[in-house]
C-alpha cells in the first residue's frame, strides 16, 4: 500500500476513484488514458473524465427535477399571468396598478402631452401642470406590492415581435403579473377586482376604441387606440318623437336575452342601420346609447388602406361581448354600380393604396368579406352592430337582410318642433341673458338715451325664451335643414338669442342659395362623368371594329331614307352592301341590325374597309 501511494503521489482521489474507474474501463481501448498507474502525467486525464461523467449525471438530475417541477403542483409556489397590449384586460391591470399606487417605487416614466387618448398616467404635480402632461410608469423593473394579504409582482417588457401563423409578425408588449400563491382563485379575484375598478371609473365616460395599424412596417395590430369622452345625455339629441326610445329599448332587450337566443337557436347578435341625410344625428345617437347602456364603442373605417377581409375578421373577433361595433358611412366602402365605372376609369395606385383621381381611397374590403364577418360561419356573437349611411339605396340588398341588419331607422331633416326644442336647449334660462337685461352699449349711447338694465325673474326669462323659440321655429322651413346646420347657426349667436331670431330668415335665404349652387355643381359633375363614359364606350367600339377591319364614324342625322352607306377601297357605295367586300359587308350588317331606315334620330354609321 505504501508503494502505491508513493507512485501516485499519495492522492486520496486516485486511490478511491481512479482504481474503480480503471476496473470499469480496463477492457476498453482507452483504458490507458484513465488508468493513473500507467504514467504520472496522465492522472489529470482520469480526473477530467470522471468529472465529465459527474457533470452529465448532475445535468440529467437537474432536468429531471425541472420536469417534476413543471408537472406536479407540490413544487409550485407562484402563479404568473401575461396581458397583451391592445386587449381590454391590459388596461384593467394598468388602471389597477395606478389605483393601488404601485408606481410609487417606479423610477422610469414615459412622458407625453395630455390628449384624449387613454394612457393611465399619474398626477406628478399641481393640477395646473398635471392636466397638460401624462406621466406613465413603464414598470420595466419588477415592482412588488401586496393585495389582500398576498404578495404580487408586476413587470412589463420593452416590447418585441410576436408571430402568429394567421396574422404574421406584429409588435407586442406584455405585462407579467406574478402572485405568490398556488390558488388560482386568487388570480381570478385580482383580475375581477381590476375589471370592476375599470368599469366604475369608465362609467361617466364612453370609451371609443379604434383599430389602427400602429407603427408602419410592424405588422397589423388590434384595438390599440382608445379615447374617453364624457357621456352625452339623451335629451341633448333632438330626433323625431319615439325614435331614441325605440332603439334604446330594443338594445336593452337584446342585452338581457342571451339565454333566450341560445334556447331558440338564433345567433346572439343585433344589427342596426341608421340612414338619412348628413347632420341628422345618426352618430350622436350611437354615442348617446353607448353611454346610457355602459358599452364601449369599437369603430373601424373600411376606407383605411391596411384594412382588408382578413384584418376585418380578426378585428371583429377581438371585440369582447357587450360592446358596440361601429362602421360609419358604410356606403362609401362599397360604391354603387354606377360609381364603379368612375373608379375603374380614374383609379390609380399610390404608395398609400388605390385611389381615385379625386383622392378618395378605394376600400380593400370586399362585400363578401364583410358579410362573412357579420354573420358567416366564423362570425362572433354577443355584439351590437351599428352602421350609418347617407344613401341607403347605394347598399347591396344582401347587406340589408335580417340577421345582418335587423332594424333600419330612417332619419329626417329637422322639423319645426325639433328647431324649437333645439333653441330652448341652446339657451337655458340659468345661463342666458336677454338684451333687455343689458345696459346700452357705447355705440348705442350716441343716438339713443341710456336705458338702465331691467331685472326680471327666472320664470319671466324662461317664458321669454319659449316665445323666442316659437318665433325662431316659425321661420325655419320643415325638412329643409339638418339639426347640425341649425346648431351651427345658433353657435354664431350663442349669447344673443334675440339676434338668432331676427337673423333666421336671412340665414335661410343664404343657405338656400348655397345649396342651389352645390346642386348645380353636382349636376355638372354627373354630366362630365356621363360624357366621359360615352367617350370610353365609343373608343371601345372603335377598337372592336379595328380588329375586324373597320372603323366607326358618328355622322349627323340624315333623311328618312337614310341607310348604312359603305366606302369600299375609296369608292362610295349606293347605300346597300352589294359593292362591299365580304369583310366590310359583315361589319356593315352587324352594325346595321339596330338601325332602322326610317329612324331620323339615329346616327349613320360609315364603315370603311381597310382591305
Amino acid at each position: 500500500m505504501y508503494q502505491r501511494e508513493s507512485l501516485t503521489g499519495g492522492s486520496w482521489f486516485n486511490l478511491a476513484v481512479a482504481n474503480p474507474l480503471s476496473r470499469i474501463l480496463d477492457f476498453t481501448i482507452i483504458s490507458p488514458f484513465f488508468n493513473p498507474t500507467n504514467a504520472g502525467n496522465t492522472s489529470y486525464i482520469a480526473s477530467g473524465g470522471w468529472m465529465l461523467i459527474l457533470g452529465t449525471l448532475l445535468e440529467v438530475g437537474r432536468r429531471f427535477c425541472k420536469w417534476l417541477y413543471e408537472r406536479f403542483d407540490i413544487f409550485q409556489y407562484s402563479l404568473t399571468a401575461s396581458f397583451d397590449e391592445g386587449d381590454p384586460a391590459y388596461e384593467w391591470i394598468t388602471l389597477f396598478l395606478t389605483d393601488k399606487k404601485v408606481w410609487k417605487r417606479s423610477r422610469y416614466f414615459h412622458v407625453t402631452a395630455a390628449t384624449s387618448a387613454r394612457k393611465w398616467g399619474i398626477k406628478t404635480g399641481p393640477p395646473r401642470i398635471a392636466e397638460h402632461v401624462d406621466c406613465v410608469p413603464t414598470y420595466q423593473a419588477p415592482q412588488l406590492f401586496q393585495w389582500k394579504g398576498y404578495w404580487a409582482e408586476i413587470k412589463r417588457d420593452a416590447g418585441g415581435f410576436a408571430f402568429a401563423e394567421e396574422r404574421g409578425s406584429r409588435w407586442c408588449r406584455k405585462i407579467y403579473l406574478t402572485i405568490y400563491s398556488r390558488d388560482t382563485k386568487v388570480l381570478s379575484a385580482l383580475i375581477e377586482d381590476a375589471r370592476q375598478l375599470y368599469l366604475n371609473l369608465s362609467q361617466p365616460n364612453v370609451i371609443i376604441r379604434t383599430a389602427d395599424k400602429g407603427r408602419i412596417g410592424l405588422g397589423d395590430s388590434t384595438w390599440l387606440e382608445s379615447k374617453a369622452k364624457r357621456r352625452r345625455p339623451l335629451n341633448s339629441i333632438f330626433l323625431q318623437e319615439g325614435v331614441m326610445e325605440s332603439i334604446l329599448e330594443d338594445a336593452r332587450e337584446f342585452l338581457d336575452s342571451e339565454e333566450w337566443y341560445t334556447l331558440a337557436g338564433i345567433p346572439y347578435r343585433r344589427g342596426y342601420l341608421l340612414h338619412g341625410p348628413p347632420g341628422t344625428g345618426k352618430s350622436s345617437t350611437i354615442y348617446a346609447i353607448a353611454g346610457e347602456l355602459g358599452l364601449e364603442i369599437y369603430s373601424l373605417s373600411l376606407a383605411s388602406q391596411f384594412v382588408d377581409d382578413s384584418f376585418l375578421q380578426h378585428s371583429i373577433s377581438a371585440i369582447p361581448k357587450q360592446a358596440i361595433f361601429l362602421i360609419e358611412d358604410i356606403d362609401c366602402a362599397f360604391p354603387s354600380r354606377e360609381d364603379l365605372n368612375e373608379i375603374e376609369d380614374t383609379a390609380y395606385f399610390s404608395s398609400f393604396g388605390r385611389k381615385t383621381k379625386s383622392g378618395q381611397p378605394v376600400s380593400k374590403v370586399t362585400l363578401s368579406g364583410l358579410l362573412n364577418a357579420l354573420d358567416g360561419v366564423g362570425s362572433d356573437e354577443g355584439k351590437i352592430f351599428f352602421a350609418t349611411t347617407n344613401y341607403i339605396e347605394n347598399l347591396d340588398p344582401a347587406l340589408l337582410r335580417p340577421g345582418r341588419i335587423d332594424r333600419k331607422i330612417q332619419y329626417y331633416l329637422a322639423t319645426k318642433i325639433q328647431a324649437e326644442a333645439l333653441f330652448i336647449k341652446f339657451y337655458p334660462a340659468s345661463h342666458t341673458t336677454l338684451s333687455s337685461e343689458l345696459s346700452a352699449s357705447p355705440s348705442d349711447q350716441v343716438s339713443l338715451p341710456e336705458k338702465p338694465p331691467v331685472v326680471i325673474s327666472m320664470s319671466e326669462r324662461q317664458s321669454a325664451l319659449v316665445e323666442l323659440a316659437k318665433e325662431f321655429a316659425s321661420q325655419i322651413p320643415e325638412h329643409e335643414f339638418s339639426t347640425a346646420e341649425l346648431q351651427g347657426y345658433l353657435l354664431m349667436h350663442k349669447n344673443r338669442p334675440e339676434r338668432a331670431v331676427s337673423g333666421a330668415l336671412e340665414w335661410v335665404e343664404v343657405e338656400r342659395k348655397e345649396c342651389k349652387e352645390r346642386i348645380e355643381k353636382e349636376e355638372e359633375r354627373k354630366l362630365r362623368l356621363k360624357e366621359r363614359r360615352e367617350d370610353k364606350e365609343a373608343k371601345r367600339l372603335q377598337g372592336s371594329l379595328a380588329r375586324i377591319g373597320g372603323t366607326v364614324v358618328i355622322a349627323p342625322p340624315v333623311a328618312n331614307d337614310a341607310s348604312v352607306s359603305t366606302i369600299v377601297n375609296g369608292e362610295p357605295g349606293t347605300g346597300n352592301a352589294s359593292n362591299a367586300s365580304p369583310t366590310s359587308t359583315e361589319a356593315g350588317a352587324g352594325l346595321g341590325q339596330g338601325i332602322s331606315p326610317n329612324d331620323t334620330s339615329a346616327a349613320a354609321l360609315q364603315v370603311s374597309s381597310t382591305l
